[in-house]
C-alpha cells in the first residue's frame, strides 16, 4: 500500500489526500486478515478503481474492499452511489426505499406516472417493496419500484449483506433498486463507472487499469509535438470538461 501510495495520488479527483486513502486500506486491512492474503492485483485493482472515482473505501458505506477466496472484490456502497449521484449538475432529488405491510403506498406508471409512501408508525410489518425516485434540475422525475423477489433475482438469490455485517434497514437492497432506476436516468462519468465495477473482482479491475495505461503510453507520442519530447507544456486538461484544449 506504501508503494502504491504515488499511483493512489494520481488516480483521485483533485482535492482529494491520497495519504488518507493510504491510510483508510492499512486500517481495513488490519480489521480484516483475509484482506492481507488477497493476491496483490485484486487488492491494488479494486483499491485504484475506487481512488479513481473519489470513493473512500471502508468508511461512511462508499465502497468496500471484500476478501473472498484469496481475491478482493470491490462493491460500492449505496452511500458511494448516491455520492456520485450528487455530484451531477442535474441532481435535484435522489431516495431509496423499504415499502412494509401496514405502509400507506400506492404508485401508478404511465404518461402521468405518480408514488405515494406514507410509513405506518410503530411495527409496519415485513418489507413487501422497494422503490428508488429521482428528480432533475430539468424538472423530469423518475422512479422504479420492485418487488422483494424481483430485487433478490437482481442480487443472484443473495439476501441482505453478504458478510456478517448487519443490514437492518435493508442498504443493499435499496441500492439494487437505485441501481435500476439509474438506468433510466443521465449519468456522471464516474457514476456510470461504478455502475460497471460494483462487485466486481479486483484482479479484472487491475488488468482494465494496465491496459487503460498501456494505452495511454502508446498515445502520448503519438500526440505531443515534435518538440515536446513526449510533454504537453502548451496544453492543459480540463477536469470538469475532460477534453484537451489549448491555452493560447
Amino acid at each position: 500500500i506504501k508503494q502504491m501510495a504515488p499511483e493512489i495520488q494520481r488516480a483521485l479527483p483533485r482535492g482529494m489526500d491520497g495519504d488518507r486513502i493510504a491510510r483508510l486500506a492499512l486500517t481495513a486491512v488490519r480489521k480484516d486478515a483475509k484482506l492481507a492474503k488477497c493476491s496483490p492485483e485484486s487488492f491494488a485493482g479494486s483499491l485504484l478503481t475506487a481512488a479513481a472515482m473519489g470513493l473512500e473505501p471502508n468508511v461512511n458505506g462508499e465502497a468496500y474492499l471484500v476478501p473472498y477466496k484469496g481475491e478482493c472484490t470491490l462493491i460500492i456502497g449505496y452511500a458511494g452511489m448516491a455520492k456520485l449521484f450528487w455530484q451531477s449538475p442535474l441532481a435535484k432529488h435522489l431516495d431509496a426505499q423499504a415499502v412494509r405491510e401496514r405502509d400507506e403506498f400506492d404508485y401508478e406508471y404511465g404518461l402521468t406516472p405518480r408514488l405515494h409512501h406514507k410509513p405506518a408508525s410503530g411495527n409496519r410489518g415485513q418489507v413487501v417493496a422497494y422503490y428508488a425516485v429521482a428528480a432533475l434540475t430539468t424538472g423530469a422525475t423518475r422512479f422504479v419500484v420492485l418487488s422483494p423477489d424481483e430485487v433478490k433475482a437482481l442480487r443472484g438469490g443473495k439476501i441482505g449483506t453478504s458478510g456478517a455485517i448487519p443490514d437492518p434497514q435493508n442498504w443493499m437492497e435499496r441500492k439494487t433498486v437505485l441501481r435500476q432506476l439509474f438506468k433510466t436516468l443521465p449519468k456522471t462519468t464516474h457514476l456510470n463507472r461504478a455502475l460497471e465495477v460494483d462487485e466486481r473482482d479486483g484482479s479484472e479491475l487491475h488488468r482494465e487499469l494496465v491496459q487503460e495505461r498501456e494505452a495511454a503510453d502508446t498515445m502520448r507520442p503519438a500526440i505531443a509535438g515534435p518538440d515536446t519530447d513526449g510533454a504537453y507544456p502548451a496544453e492543459v486538461v480540463d477536469d470538469e470538461n475532460p477534453q484537451w484544449t489549448d491555452p493560447k
